[in-house]
């Protein structure tokens, strides 16, 4: 009788001990995760910009300090290099993906473009005396509308047609928020993205230094950076 007890208790022992014996451990699964790509916006939040260049106006290069020219184009090997066709812009004849351009206009302004399959969505002008980000831009969007923004002024250009008022940039007294009035640059009427009649020009002062009169045959784009391949008034 001991011995069935016995044996009884036994079974039991290694029965309780098998219900707590630990897990076999297993090999913890691999999970894959996915690389973040990082995008930058600029209207569109979802635009990679996969190439950069950069280039300089020719005019400025002797003022010009503390930019590397290596690495940079000039606007006369721009002009060889690339062109624009129907608002596309091509790099030795081939039409351009994404594209991002710091352009170096002179000692104190910069400009940065962003095209999106070839066609220009805009830029900002960063002005070295004035706080960034940038407050001054210029868009295009799909249906071919323009809009300048400046501090004080805002143009808007239906289809490349309408009034341009174009401005000289605003000092700033680098101590808080104010900023010397906007004076008025240049104005006249804009037909197709193109000068049409007469054109004023004006002086920091407010007085008028010129005036000019244009038809569509000159073909004198307003936009940038189209107006670098304008025949006749290249705006560089």
């Amino acid at each position: 009788m001991k011995k069935i007890f016995s044996t009884i208790i036994i079974i039991l022992f290694i029965s309780n001990y098998s219900a707590q014996k630990l897990p076999i451990a297993q090999k913890p699964k691999l999970i894959k995760i996915s690389q973040i790509k990082y995008k930058l916006a600029c209207g569109d939040s979802e635009i990679n910009f996969k190439k950069s260049d950069d280039w300089y106006n020719d005019k400025n290069i002797s003022s010009i300090r503390a930019y590397d020219f290596k690495k940079s184009q000039s606007i006369n090997t721009v002009k060889k290099l690339y062109n624009i066709k129907n608002d596309i812009l091509f790099f030795k004849k081939k039409k351009i993906d994404s594209l991002r351009v710091f352009y170096r206009q002179s000692e104190e302004i910069d400009y940065i473009l962003y095209f999106i399959k070839g066609k220009a969505t805009g830029y900002v002008i960063n002005v070295n005396n004035n706080p960034r980000p940038s407050m001054y831009s210029v868009s295009y969007d799909e249906e071919g509308n323009t809009n300048y923004n400046f501090i004080e002024h805002n143009v808007f250009l239906s289809k490349g047609n309408g009034i341009l008022k174009n401005y000289y940039f605003s000092d700033w007294n680098g101590k808080n928020q104010k900023f010397s009035k906007e004076t008025l640059k240049e104005e006249g009427e804009v037909r197709n993205n193109f000068k049409f009649g007469e054109w004023k020009y004006y002086n920091k002062e407010g007085k008028i230094d010129s005036t000019k009169i244009y038809t569509l045959k000159d073909s004198v784009d307003v936009r940038f950076p189209h107006c670098i391949f304008n025949k006749k008034e290249p705006c560089y």
